[in-house]
């Protein structure tokens, strides 16, 4: 029943997304050619009922209608560029099969910029309403978390967005997770009998979230959950290997699962490739006024080169030079023997929030991260990516456990997870690398679209350090 009301509701939103798109057209063509053209011939006519049907399903396909309680903005306005991307190619190719020439592609381009314009934005009010009667307490769901140490990072992400709108009840797991999460949840015992639970409280959902997940406990509160009608989900790290790196090998006739632990789709990598070349480039163009102002700050604030160069580590232990521009005095190496007592990071990267040897420009450099603009021109060498895992110096990487050696497997990249997390110089170096691999595990280019948009807001913020 619950389903069949969802599906009512994303095909009602879905049908809102096309009236949307209908009234786009009127809007973009008014605007081009300067007056209301639906009625004005029957091509204009089949044209608007053709997007009626055309976005109807693109919004579908991209799932642009649904209402995720976890969906940041990114992915949304990603789902919207995607759809309209797609729908106005498919216009444009039926205008120049058909020669439809007098339409054009002009008013076709004005179109896609009102549509996608128009459907984000009235998605993101729909969404904040949504978001803001979740945080008063409005359409909730209650749930239990089946947890061990693994689950604290699940339990403190649902804790702190609460426009999510779960509510969790109780929390079964171990004395050690207890003395982690106990004074922000209600703990139940390890021994708890979830059956009881499920038939005497209020439970929406359970989610089970184990590292070691034990197949005769999934079978038994996956039965639970089926006779009371109660939704299970289970998090578990394997499935980020199964994400995006799991395909049938066969030797002869016997299949066999094979599971890679970096991104195998080579086409999309390939892509990636191309995305980063465009990129460097067209941001260089644009950004090269800002390169000389940056350069002629440097000199005329401090001795020294404008650009700061080091030898890093690539993808497979390859070395190469990436470029900066310098925040630091020139001897800032040397200074760096007398200063590791003072070291704010566990393992072996070194950060301190007060580094003497920053310049006065260099502090600004690094907060709002302009520094790593050099790194564009490493891009386009093919050293690095837009997105990927710190380039670290040989000296970290010699000291490195084996299973952080993995952080080497993908290209490195400008920026990162690590690099827009908002509380970035507090986290540990094991749990840095941790996203490292996090990130590897799950590649795929909405990924690295999301973590491009949250730079540039860390960017605009100046929170860098």
């Amino acid at each position: 029943m619950l389903k069949e009301k969802e599906r009512v509701v994303y095909n009602f939103l879905a049908v809102l997304d096309a009236i949307i798109a209908w009234v786009s057209l009127d809007i973009a063509f008014y605007i081009y050619f300067g007056q209301y053209t639906f009625l004005s011939n029957k091509d204009s006519i089949i044209l608007h009922l053709v997007v009626l049907g055309l976005w109807f399903y693109l919004s579908k396909i991209f799932r642009a209608n649904e209402i995720y309680r976890s969906r940041p903005y990114s992915i949304l306005l990603l789902n919207v560029i995607s759809a309209t991307f797609l729908g106005v190619g498919a216009l444009a190719l039926a205008v120049f099969v058909f020669n439809l020439h007098y339409i054009g592609v002009i008013p076709l381009m004005y179109f896609g910029g009102v549509v996608a314009s128009l459907l984000f934005g009235l998605k993101v009010i729909f969404f904040s309403y949504v978001k803001g009667a979740r945080r008063k307490g409005f359409n909730y769901r209650n749930i239990l978390i089946v947890g061990d140490n693994s689950s604290v990072t699940f339990i403190n992400q649902v804790l702190k967005y609460n426009e999510w709108g779960y509510r969790i009840v109780g929390v079964i797991g171990n004395d050690e997770l207890k003395d982690r999460v106990g004074d922000k949840v209600v703990m139940l015992p390890e021994d708890s009998n979830v059956d009881k639970i499920i038939e005497e409280k209020t439970i929406d959902e359970v989610v089970y979230c184990q590292e070691k997940a034990r197949m005769e406990d999934i079978m038994t509160l996956l039965t639970s959950c089926n006779e009371l009608g109660v939704v299970f989900r289970m998090s578990s790290p394997f499935f980020n290997m199964l994400t995006n790196k799991t395909h049938l090998h066969y030797f002869d006739t016997t299949p066999v699962l094979t599971i890679s632990n970096t991104p195998i789709d080579y086409l999309m990598l390939k892509v990636k490739s191309v995305i980063d070349f465009l990129v460097s480039f067209t941001a260089i163009t644009i950004f090269s006024p800002l390169f000389i102002g940056i350069a002629l700050g440097i000199k005329m604030t401090s001795k020294g080169p404008i650009f700061f160069k080091q030898k890093r580590v690539g993808i497979r232990g390859r070395k190469f030079w990436v470029y900066k521009f310098r925040t630091m005095v020139t001897n800032a190496e040397e200074l760096k023997a007398s200063l590791m007592e003072q070291n704010e990071m566990d393992g072996p990267a070194f950060k301190m929030a007060r580094d003497p040897r920053i310049t006065g420009i260099g502090n600004f450099l690094r907060k709002t991260s302009l520094d790593e603009l050099p790194q564009f021109f490493n891009v386009l060498m093919g050293d690095m990516s837009i997105v990927g895992p710190r380039p670290p110096v040989p000296a970290e990487v010699r000291e490195y456990e084996r299973w952080q050696l993995r952080r080497l497997s993908m290209k490195p990249g400008i920026t990162c997870i690590w690099q827009i997390s908002p509380n970035r110089n507090d986290v540990s170096f094991e749990d840095w690398m941790r996203m490292d691999l996090e990130y590897i595990d799950n590649w795929s280019l909405r990924l690295d679209f999301v973590v491009i948009l949250k730079t540039i807001r860390t960017m605009l913020r100046a929170d860098g350090r």
